[in-house]
Parts: C-alpha cells; sequence; structure tokens
C-alpha cells in the first residue's frame, strides 16, 4: 500500500494530537488497569468479565499507540487506538443488553449516546481512513471524541460541584 506524503506542519499537528490523545489514555488506562483484579470475592458475572478484560487491555493498548505516535507511524496509532474504542463498545455490550437503552435529553443522556452510537461509527470510520491512508487528521479527531467527551464530563461536574456542593 502505498503511503502518502503528509505536510510537515500536518504532521506535526497530527503527531500533537495523537500524543496528546494516547498520553491521557495511558494515564487513565494504567490508573484503570488494577480495576481489572479487584473482584472483591464476588461471583464473577460475564457482564463484569467483559468489562474487567476491557480494564485490563486498555493500557496496552493506549501505552502502543504512544509508542507508535512518538516514533511517527501515525496510521498505527490511529488503529490502535480506534480498535480500543471498539473493544470498550463491546464490552458495554452485555449491560446494554441487561439495562436497555438509557439515552435522553440530558448532558449525562446525551454523553452515553455518544459512546454508544457516534463513538464506534467514528472509530470505524478512522480505521478506514488510517488504513486507507486518507484524511488522517480526521481519523485523529475521531479517536480524540472520546476522551474530549470524558474530560468534559470530568470539568461539567467539577463546575457541578463547586456550584451546587457535593
Amino acid at each position: 500500500m502505498p503511503v502518502t506524503a503528509v505536510a510537515s506542519a500536518s504532521r506535526v499537528w497530527l503527531r500533537v494530537v495523537l500524543l496528546t490523545v494516547a498520553g491521557f489514555e495511558s494515564l487513565i488506562g494504567l490508573d484503570e488497569f488494577s480495576g481489572a483484579f479487584d473482584l472483591h470475592d464476588a461471583p464473577l458475572s460475564f457482564g463484569q468479565f467483559v468489562i474487567n478484560a476491557r480494564l485490563a487491555i486498555h493500557p496496552f493498548f493506549a501505552v502502543a499507540a504512544l509508542v507508535l505516535a512518538v516514533l511517527g507511524y501515525f496510521r498505527a496509532a490511529i488503529i490502535v487506538l480506534a480498535a480500543y474504542i471498539l473493544a470498550a463498545w463491546l464490552s458495554d455490550l452485555p449491560t446494554i443488553a441487561r439495562f436497555g437503552i438509557e439515552w435522553n435529553w440530558t448532558p449525562v443522556g446525551l454523553s452515553i449516546f455518544a459512546e454508544q452510537l457516534i463513538f464506534p461509527t467514528l472509530a470505524a470510520a478512522a480505521i478506514i481512513l488510517a488504513y486507507l491512508d486518507r484524511h488522517l487528521w480526521l481519523g485523529a479527531v475521531f479517536v480524540a471524541l472520546p476522551p474530549a467527551n470524558l474530560v468534559v464530563g470530568m470539568i461539567a461536574f467539577t463546575i457541578a460541584v463547586m456550584i451546587y456542593g457535593f
């Protein structure tokens, strides 16, 4: 597959975006990793097993994407980040099957809607774009949206606690 040249300024921004996303995902993944093995002596259901598997693979995907971005393999970094987004979505399917769809017009409901419907679709599109070596900046934006959604949620929660108390 031929590799097209990306303009140098475009490559710098692409590298910055991918390093930021992969670095943030690495921090979150390493923080969540121990939760995969903290079972509290409870019987392990299928849904919990799938969630624990997601927690266990998160840092590996994130660190791999970080290393690939550092080395300049932007297409591969996008594919790895998008693959993790799809894996996280697959780990949510047992929860969706058990509790149903919880979308509504509140900020939390819209965030869940994005996580369950929009982000997996954009991740698949990012994989296709990276594989075809087309519009890599768009693929980078697509894989940056889930962590951005998390950051916006954390900021909104912090502001709400500061205004209304906890």
